[in-house]
């Protein structure tokens, strides 16, 4: 700070250097000197700022270089000048004790008074000063030498006040800031055994989704295989009431089967823990294609991507619910005839990304449930080449709950025979790849 302020110091000195006939060339070496002196003290700042002396080991050298400026610049004839110590006499109050400021305050006058001596009996040649030569007498140095002693005096007594306020306001906000930290480091305590509290929960119910996900498939296997050998061996004594009603059983087992397989599955998604990274999503639905590529060709489906932007996300995740999107429109398209468009565009700092299908839509009244998990449309509702579709109501609730991870939202626009279109509003990388 005290470097900087030189340089308005100087600036004003060469403005008027003709007006008060100051020889710049004399006084530029000097202002030099003080700025290097002031630039070392500012690097050297962590080796002598915390020592008892600081305001003095400041103070005095910002005096005796000042006194050594005002010398060059004229001595008494540019006294006024003498003010600009009430600068230094600040920073020290901010650095020092009040000791320290009314000490530099008196080696401010000793020097201005050496000056004054040294000028009035001729002991050193005046370097610079107005055009027209002047010498004061004894008796006005006298007075100038009072005068500065007590200015310098009563602006030390006002800075050393305002030193002791700032240093008090500084201590409070220390204060301050410690006890802030000390909460903050309570609270993070306190959330850090909340997350191992959370881990261990979430272990603990894995296990027991594990167990019980295990202990139902077991007899639900037997169900099954049961069904399956009492169909085969009775398979010309059943009358059409039972072979309906074991029909009912392996389906109703099967679909049992099936859900508890896609809750493990929801499960184990929603709970991986996956680091974010920049997701280009054409090579997502790459992926997905290729993952679902059997379904695709068993049903002769059409799929268009166009190009996609990239979001920023869990990429595993992701690509789930690409899947999952993609895996619920071949579904509900008719064999021979489906086409699926997926879309994607940024729009305020968002990508909002469409898997559009010409399949047998959803009436509005199930828009909302049908990501509620195993929430469905009736199966009198959602009939594909003559057949109920099957299915868990797990998939899109698993979609729904990844994206709501990842800061967006999911929904869909659908009426009966005109298809669907499902969008995801995910925040994007800022990036954007191409719209379609």
């Amino acid at each position: 700070m005290a470097a900087a302020a030189l340089i308005p110091y100087f600036f004003g000195v060469w403005l008027v250097r003709d007006e008060l006939g100051i020889r710049i060339e004399y006084v530029a070496p000097m202002f030099a000197g003080a700025f290097l002196v002031n630039v070392l003290l500012a690097a050297t700042a962590q080796y002598w700022s915390r020592s008892r002396w600081l305001g003095l080991i400041y103070g005095c050298p910002q005096v005796l270089m000042l006194t050594a400026i005002l010398y060059f610049l004229g001595g008494l004839q540019v006294a006024f000048l003498v003010l600009l110590f009430s600068v230094t006499l600040y920073r020290t109050a901010v650095l020092g004790t009040p000791a320290a400021v009314f000490l530099t305050a008196n080696v401010a006058t000793l020097c201005f008074a050496v000056l004054a001596f040294t000028e009035v009996y001729g002991w050193l040649p005046v370097q610079a000063g107005f055009t027209v030569g002047w010498t004061a007498p004894p008796g006005i140095a006298g007075i100038a030498i009072f005068a500065t002693w007590i200015v310098l005096n009563l602006i030390a007594f006002y800075a050393s006040r305002s030193g002791q306020q700032l240093r008090d306001f500084a201590s409070h906000l220390q204060e301050k800031v410690k006890e802030r930290t000390a909460a903050l480091t309570s609270v993070n305590a306190e959330l850090a055994t909340k997350a191992r509290a959370l881990e261990e929960k979430q272990a603990e119910l894995r296990n027991v989704v594990d167990a019980v996900t295990h202990e139902l498939k077991n007899p639900l296997n037997a169900i099954l295989l049961t069904a399956d050998l009492l169909r085969e061996s009775e398979d010309g004594n059943l009358g059409v009431e039972a072979r309906e009603d074991l029909e009912r059983i392996v389906r109703l087992a099967g679909n049992t089967e099936d859900m508890i397989r896609d809750l493990l599955r929801l499960f184990e998604i929603t709970t991986a823990e996956e680091a974010s990274s920049s997701v280009d999503l054409n090579a997502l639905m790459t992926q997905a294609l290729e993952t679902l590529q059997a379904q695709i060709s068993a049903k002769r489906v059409k799929v268009h991507v166009g190009p996609l932007p990239r979001v920023r996300g869990q990429e595993r995740k992701l690509l789930h619910v690409a899947t999952n999107l993609l895996a619920n429109a071949i579904k509900y398209v008719s064999t021979g005839r489906g086409v699926i468009d997926v879309t994607g565009h940024v729009a305020e700092g968002r990508t909002v990304l469409c898997v559009r299908d010409n399949g047998i839509g959803i009436a509005p009244a199930y828009h909302t449930g049908i990501f509620d998990l195993f929430r469905r449309v009736p199966e009198s509702e959602q009939q594909v080449d003559g057949e109920a579709v099957a299915g868990s109501g797990v998939g899109l609730a698993v979609v729904q709950r990844i994206v709501e991870a990842h800061g967006g939202a999911a929904w869909v626009e659908s009426q009966p025979g005109l298809g669907s279109r499902f969008y995801l509003s995910i925040p994007s990388t800022g990036a954007d790849a191409g719209s379609a």
